[in-house]
């Protein structure tokens, strides 16, 4: 897809200024997607029979830049760098690529939280763009949003209490594969379980502003 008209990038700024995130349809191409796949996946499996998921979720493997030259150079140039550059108006820094497995029938789910504060309650302090490599929906556990929290202040903990999960304010993102998702690091996420018979994989990557002065980083668990 071609994000890079001038009026196409105004429309998903809008969207993505008014409601913490936005949804890009058909970012990567078939090719890409399976180049993603096929750097990330074998290595998340090595990575998992080593051990090194992010604590009780097993699923999840963090900062594989550090372990592959592509996803290194992908975090750092890839062309969603331009792109994420445009959305925010301001350069961007790479901090760390992830992994986010959900096998067929697993149950476990993340609360809802957010992924980084910014200093003195900055409104940006990060911003994550998710890339599906399968089909993913709310029956595989795709993320779910709460539009507008990135406007306000919650508390950095797993889940956080009290949020509605059932609202009807809630949007889910259903992506298919090589379409992706952006977020700020302080829009209110989740993600439920695996309850189909089908894989739900997908990659991230994580920036910071270097003008935000990100200080603390939370889970980004998604």
């Amino acid at each position: 897809m071609n994000v890079g008209s001038e009026h196409k990038l105004c429309v998903l700024k809008a969207e993505y200024d008014r409601d913490g995130f936005v949804v890009v349809r058909g970012f990567l191409s078939d090719a890409e997607v399976r180049e993603l796949r096929g750097r990330a996946l074998p290595l998340a499996d090595r990575m998992t029979s080593e051990d090194h998921s992010a604590g009780k979720y097993k699923n999840v493997m963090k900062s594989l830049h550090h372990y592959d030259s592509y996803l290194d150079a992908q975090l750092k140039r890839g062309k969603h760098v331009q792109f994420l550059e445009q959305l925010l108006g301001g350069e961007v820094e790479g901090l760390s690529v992830a992994w986010f497995g959900r096998p067929e029938g697993d149950p476990q789910g993340i609360g809802p939280h957010i992924d980084a504060v910014g200093r003195d309650g900055d409104s940006k302090g990060g911003v994550t763009i998710w890339f599906a490599l399968d089909p993913v929906n709310i029956k595989n556990g795709c993320l779910q949003y709460l539009p507008g929290s990135h406007r306000q202040d919650y508390a950095n903990v797993m889940p956080i209490p009290n949020i509605d999960q059932e609202s009807t304010d809630v949007i889910a993102a259903e992506l298919e594969p090589g379409d992706a998702v952006v977020h700020s690091a302080r829009t209110v996420h989740w993600s439920g379980g695996n309850h189909s018979d089908e894989p739900r994989d997908a990659v991230s990557f994580f920036y910071t502003c270097p003008g935000d002065s990100v200080v603390h980083q939370a889970s980004g668990f998604h």
